[in-house]
């Protein structure tokens, strides 16, 4: 039995989706009740529970032997390593973690310092692993611009020219059910990218073609972008971390391709011109 955490978020739901089409015994935690009503709706059985809730995580992971770790928002941290400890008293035999590319104890980004750290004790914790670090979600761009770009505004962000090797999170969710129902990926860190590196303004181009209209993309200050997002509710810690994920951008941190994606699933990933062409719809 797999317990998919985050099941409703980006990467999550599309896990959903591959396991539930590879015919795997699986279960999705999730917070809401609409959630869970919409899971079991698609014939998904689905129980409610939070990382942040030991008492209903330690029932959520009953009869589990495989987690799918992913959490989201401010200071996750602290809820992975509960869930790494929780899944090992609970008897899971295999842990997939969902991190982030450019995972690193010494990063000046605490989002970064904060996956490492997870890292670290999911490998300390004698657990079997594998850890997926993707790179920039193209889906991104409709969660974070669409409103923006229909309403005619620029692409506003503090990453400069700096390119990154988008990735689609179907092909992360397509990686992370491969290594959750075959042999063979325990032990590994998979870095994941798309197959080509783009800058924002390179993304927005095509983009405006696609549209037949201009889709300015206007690089701004680092200071400009925190006190943004800060104004948009987001917690400090949080906003600063995305600041300095795109000073990492600006440094090429973002930019180098693999090829794992391929190598795991025998797929080529996904390209952001088929995804702006599939999500157009979002920018008109």
């Amino acid at each position: 039995m797999i317990l998919v955490s985050g099941s409703t978020g980006k990467v999550g739901q599309h896990l959903v989706s591959a396991l539930k089409a590879k015919g795997a015994t699986f279960k999705a935690l999730t917070r809401s009740e609409a959630s869970l009503k919409a899971l079991a709706a698609q014939g998904v059985e689905a129980v409610k529970g939070d990382l942040g809730d030991p008492v209903s995580l330690k029932a959520a992971l009953q009869g589990v032997d495989k987690l799918f770790l992913l959490s989201a928002g401010s200071h996750f941290g602290p809820l992975e390593l509960g869930a790494i400890e929780a899944a090992k008293v609970a008897g899971v035999k295999n842990v997939v973690k969902l991190s982030a590319n450019g995972a690193s104890a010494d990063s000046s980004n605490p989002l970064m310092r904060a996956h490492a750290r997870a890292e670290r004790a999911l490998e300390a914790s004698g657990l079997a692993f594998t850890i997926l670090r993707p790179n920039s979600f193209m889906q991104n761009w409709v969660a974070f611009f669409s409103l923006g770009i229909t309403a005619g505004q620029p692409v506003y962000v503090n990453a400069g020219e700096g390119r990154l090797a988008w990735i689609d999170a179907r092909d992360i969710a397509d990686v992370a059910a491969t290594a959750l129902t075959k042999p063979g990926h325990e032990g590994f860190v998979y870095d994941l990218t798309g197959s080509e590196a783009l800058n924002y303004g390179e993304v927005a181009d095509r983009l405006g073609r696609l549209l037949g209209r201009e889709v300015p993309y206007v690089p701004v200050p680092d200071a400009a972008a925190f006190e943004a997002m800060k104004g948009m509710g987001m917690d400090a810690w949080y906003a600063y971390g995305m600041v300095t994920l795109h000073q990492g951008v600006r440094r090429g941190l973002a930019e180098p391709t693999t090829g794992t994606i391929e190598l795991v699933t025998g797929k080529a990933p996904r390209s952001i011109d088929a995804f702006l062409k599939e999500n157009i719809g979002a920018f008109s």
